[in-house]
C-alpha cells in the first residue's frame, strides 16, 4: 500500500471512536505491509449477540478486523470485495477434533469449511509440527488449541495414551504434559477416583487446564474443577437418585485386561438405564454448580446420534459417501475397519438409542437454561464424522436441541473463545480481533442450516473466494487419494 492511501485509512480509522481500537491492536506498520481489504454490502452477524448489521462494512488489515459495521464511504486505494446479499459471521471453532496432522487433507478441509479455529484433544508431535506450519504460513490450516496425550487408567482401549495406576504416576502425566507443551491435559474414562484427583490437584498447581472425559467412576459433581466435560458422559447416572448405589456398582468392577471395552458396555448400560430414575432436583443443584465453578459443557450430539444408527446404515449414508472423497484412503479404511467390527444393530436397538439421545438433548437444554456454559464441538476425525462438514451438522443439532440459531452459532464462535480464554482475539467480528470470518449465502439466524451455505472464508485475512474453495476442494480430493501413513487408532471416543 502506497503512503498515501495508508494516510486515506487512517483518516478514514481516526473520523470514528472504533479507530483507535483497531490501530491499537494492528498497529500501522502490519496495516502498511500487508494491504486493507474490505468486504462490502453483507449483513454482518458479528458474534456479540446484537442485533444484524446491514450493508455493513468490515475492513481487515493483515490478521486484524479494523472495522465492522455502518460505514458510508470506504478509504481510496483499497481492495473492495462486493458481497452484498451475503452474511458475514465470525470464523467457526469446533471444541473437539482428531487427526489435524493430515494436513494436506485434514487442516485445510477444516478451512474450507468455516472453521479457523480447532481444539486438537489428542496432542502428538505430528499435531504441533502441523500447527507450526500452519502458523508460519507453509499450509492452510485452523488456529489450532492441542491437548497432551490422553491420560487414562489400566485398561485404556487407546495404543499411546499416557496410562497412570497411582497417584504418583498421575501427578507426573501431568508434569509430562506440560513441559511437553500442550495446552491442556487430556482425561479420560478408564481413570480411577484417585488418579483423577491427583490429576486435578496437579493441574492447579501448574495452572494448566484439563479437560475431555469424566471418568466412569467419578460422578459429575467431583469433576467441576474440570474445564470441559465432553460428551455428556455420567449426566443420567451423577443425577439418579440411586447415584450412589450405581457408582458403587461402577466402583466394584475390576479392570479386565483381557476385555478392556467394559466402560462401554457396562457405563454405558448404567448411564442409559439411569435416565429412568433421573431427578430434576439433583440436576438443577449440578448445574448450578457448574455454572459456579465454570465447568464448560461440550456436548458432541452428532457423533452420538450418528453412532446410534446401525453401522451399515452409517457407511451407506448418502452425505458420508459425498464427503469421503476428502478423506485420505488410510483413514477412510480405518473407519470402514471400524463399521465392520460393530455388530448390526435392530431397528428396536437403534430406536432405544435414538430416545436415549432424546433424553440427553432435553438435559442440555436444561443445563444451557441453568446457564452453563455450552460449546460445540464435533469428535471430528472420529469414524464418518468429517472434518468442518461436522460442525455444521452440530449447529443443527443444538438448535433442536432448545437452542436459538444465534446461541448455536455463539457456541461456535464467542462462547467458545470465551471457553478457550481467547474472546481477547478471536470470536467475534469486531475491531481488533482475528481476521477470520465465514461468508454465507443465506441467514443462519433464519434457519440454522443456512450455516453449510458458505460463500467465501477469511482465515488470518486471507479471503478464499467461491473459485479458492473449489480450487482447495479439489486439491483435498487429490490428497486424499496419495497413501499417506495414519495410526492404528484415530479419534478419542467408544461410541
Amino acid at each position: 500500500m502506497g503512503d498515501l492511501a495508508r494516510r486515506d485509512v487512517l483518516s478514514w480509522l481516526g473520523k470514528g471512536a472504533l479507530g483507535a481500537v483497531a490501530l491499537g491492536a494492528v498497529g500501522q506498520p502490519a496495516m502498511a505491509a500487508t494491504g486493507v481489504t474490505v468486504l462490502r454490502g453483507a449483513t454482518l452477524i458479528d458474534g456479540t449477540g446484537r442485533a444484524p448489521v446491514r450493508d455493513a462494512t468490515i475492513v481487515l488489515a493483515g490478521d486484524r478486523i479494523l472495522a465492522a459495521g455502518r460505514h458510508r464511504d470506504v478509504p481510496r486505494g483499497v481492495r473492495v470485495i462486493d458481497v452484498a446479499g451475503k452474511y458475514v459471521i465470525p470464523g467457526l471453532w469446533d471444541m473437539h477434533t482428531h487427526a489435524t496432522f493430515l494436513e494436506n487433507t485434514v487442516a485445510p478441509l477444516h478451512v474450507v469449511q468455516g472453521v479457523t479455529g480447532i481444539r486438537e484433544m489428542w496432542g502428538q508431535s505430528e499435531t504441533h509440527d502441523t500447527r507450526r506450519r500452519i502458523e508460519s504460513g507453509e499450509i492452510l490450516g485452523p488456529r489450532m488449541v492441542i491437548a497432551s496425550a490422553i491420560v487414562d487408567g489400566p485398561g485404556s482401549i487407546w495404543p499411546g495414551a499416557d496410562i497412570v495406576r497411582t497417584p504418583q504416576e498421575a501427578r507426573a502425566a501431568v508434569r509430562r504434559a506440560k513441559d511437553g507443551g500442550a495446552d491442556f491435559v487430556k482425561v479420560y474414562s478408564f481413570l480411577s477416583p484417585e488418579c483423577y484427583a491427583a490429576i486435578a490437584a496437579e493441574a492447579r498447581r501448574l495452572r494448566i487446564p484439563f479437560a475431555g472425559h469424566v471418568p466412569a467412576r467419578v460422578p459429575v459433581q467431583d469433576a467441576l474443577a474440570q474445564h470441559t466435560h465432553e460428551h455428556m458422559y455420567n449426566l443420567f447416572t451423577s443425577t439418579s437418585d440411586n447415584a450412589d448405589d450405581l457408582y458403587a456398582q461402577l466402583r466394584a468392577m475390576p479392570d479386565d485386561p483381557a476385555d478392556p471395552n467394559w466402560w462401554g458396555r457396562h457405563g454405558g448400560r448404567i448411564e442409559r438405564a439411569a435416565v429412568a430414575t433421573h431427578s430434576p432436583a439433583r440436576a438443577r443443584k449440578l448445574f448450578a454448580a457448574m455454572v459456579e465453578r465454570g465447568t464448560w459443557q461440550s456436548p458432541t450430539l452428532f457423533v452420538e446420534r450418528n453412532m446410534s444408527r446401525s453401522p451399515e446404515t452409517i457407511a451407506n449414508d448418502p452425505v458420508a459417501l459425498e464427503r469421503m472423497r476428502y478423506v485420505p484412503v488410510a483413514l477412510r479404511a480405518q473407519w470402514q475397519t471400524i463399521m465392520s467390527g460393530r455388530p448390526a444393530r435392530t431397528p428396536e436397538q437403534v430406536a432405544e438409542l435414538l430416545k436415549f439421545g432424546d433424553a440427553r438433548m432435553r438435559l442440555l437444554r436444561e443445563m444451557h437454561e441453568a446457564g452453563v456454559g455450552v460449546v460445540a464441538g464435533t469428535d471430528a476425525g472420529f469414524a464418518y464424522v468429517f472434518p468442518g462438514f461436522s460442525l455444521h451438522d452440530e449447529l443443527v443439532l443444538l438448535v433442536r436441541a432448545g437452542l436459538t440459531p444465534g446461541q448455536a452459532l455463539r457456541s461456535a464462535t464467542s462462547e467458545a473463545a470465551r471457553c478457550l480464554g481467547l474472546e481477547h482475539e478471536t470470536g467475534t467480528a469486531t475491531p481488533g480481533k482475528q481476521a477470520d470470518l465465514v461468508v454465507l449465502d443465506a441467514d443462519p439466524l433464519r434457519d440454522i442450516t443456512n450455516v453449510s451455505r458458505v460463500h467465501a472464508v477469511v482465515s488470518r485475512g486471507r479471503y478464499l473466494g467461491p473459485a479458492d474453495r473449489a480450487r482447495i476442494l479439489r486439491e483435498i480430493e487429490a490428497a486424499a487419494r496419495e497413501p499417506v501413513e495414519v495410526r492404528a487408532t484415530m479419534g478419542c471416543c467408544v461410541h
